[in-house]
């Protein structure tokens, strides 16, 4: 991981990200198929048995990537 717009905690271990990756964590979570630049939304979880890393999509833009980061930063999570 390279380069961080946004990191939001999730509770329970977890986090969500808006970061760019490295072509080897890409590859290591089978999402070849999104290309290997630019920022990624994905979730990492320090559960045993997780693979660390779920990608979860990409943003459209640098531009989109910070916007949606400010979306996150005004997020306010509830606990189950």
């Amino acid at each position: 991981m390279d380069d961080f717009l946004s990191t939001k905690e999730l509770g329970e271990g977890k986090s969500l990200h808006i970061a760019s990756l490295s072509r080897q964590a890409i590859i290591e979570c089978e999402a070849e198929h999104l290309g290997f630049d630019g920022f990624f939304v994905f979730e990492t979880s320090e559960a045993p048995g997780s693979k660390g890393i779920n990608i979860l999509g990409k943003v459209a833009s640098f531009e989109a990537g910070v916007q949606l980061a400010n979306l996150l930063s005004g997020l306010r999570l509830n606990p189950a």
